[in-house]
């Protein structure tokens, strides 16, 4: 009788860290210790991409932004600058979608998350799935816009009509 209680306990754990998986596919999860996912390949729930508002310094490689979900509450998990060949642009747009609207789905995303542009805080987190960018840091031929990784008005708010103004201070 006593193996009862141990075993709905030992199910319940298991079913809670099961649930609590997916919400590891998210930007703010990676961005919370960034130090021991870089370098590695990783695995985010998008739920729509928004192209840059700069050019690319890199004829071959396009940039976007992706909109994370965290699937086990449903909510918006953060924002993360993506690399894709440029080739696969448009293609990449289209499997991610750019509208929130009619979306309720998420599509995965795999790359390897790198470190652009420094070694703390000058530097910014970026997912490549191009498989290039590493090579390219190393050579120093890379350089992005210092706000590169500011997503601009692509948040939670997004697509849900007008933000409030600010209140005077």
């Amino acid at each position: 009788m006593k193996t009862l209680p141990a075993l709905a306990a030992t199910v319940l754990l298991a079913a809670s860290s099961l649930a609590l998986a997916d919400s590891k596919r998210t930007a703010e999860y990676l961005l919370i210790d960034p130090k021991s996912h870089v370098e590695q390949e990783v695995t985010l729930d998008v739920s729509l991409v928004k192209p840059v508002h700069w050019k690319s310094p890199l004829d071959e490689v396009s940039f976007f932004h992706a909109l994370t979900i965290d699937r086990t509450d449903d909510k918006f998990g953060g924002a993360i600058l993506v690399a894709v060949p440029s080739e696969d642009a448009a293609k990449f747009a289209k499997k991610y979608g750019m509208d929130f609207e009619g979306r309720n789905s998420t599509t995965t995303l795999r790359g390897t998350f790198l470190l652009v542009g420094g070694r703390g805080p000058s530097g910014f987190w970026i997912v490549d799935t191009t498989g290039k960018l590493m090579k390219l840091i190393a050579e120093k031929k890379i350089d992005l816009p210092a706000d590169a990784d500011k997503a601009g008005d692509v948040g939670p708010g997004f697509g849900r009509g007008p933000r409030h103004p600010r209140r005077p201070h």
